[in-house]
């Protein structure tokens, strides 16, 4: 479950993608959660500096189980995914999809 607001963010740059740019919105998206991914799974392993794994909104996401969870992180990753999906619609409210 402390994963879920880190895929949140994904989603909402996903859905700002394709508000944006229809036409390349699959491609960029499954570029972004690739990078996202890639870069929480192989970042550490080839010693990328942390300002490189903090691209990654998985990189703010707290180890569980521990000792204690901060709940800061999930709260602003959860911000940021309610900032991007507003975004995405107001984007998407621009577009014209009537043709």
């Amino acid at each position: 479950m402390a994963q879920v607001p880190a895929v949140w963010v994904v989603a909402g740059i996903a859905a700002l993608l394709f508000g944006l740019v229809p036409r390349a919105s699959t491609a960029a998206s499954w570029a972004v959660a690739g990078v996202a991914l890639g870069l929480g799974l192989f970042g550490p392993a080839l010693n990328l500096g942390q300002v490189v794994l903090n691209v990654s909104p998985f990189t703010h996401v707290p180890k569980v189980p521990g000792p204690s969870v901060p709940v800061e992180p999930l709260v602003w990753l959860g911000v940021v995914a309610v900032a991007l999906v507003v975004a995405s619609l107001v984007a998407f409210r621009r577009r014209d999809v009537s043709s």
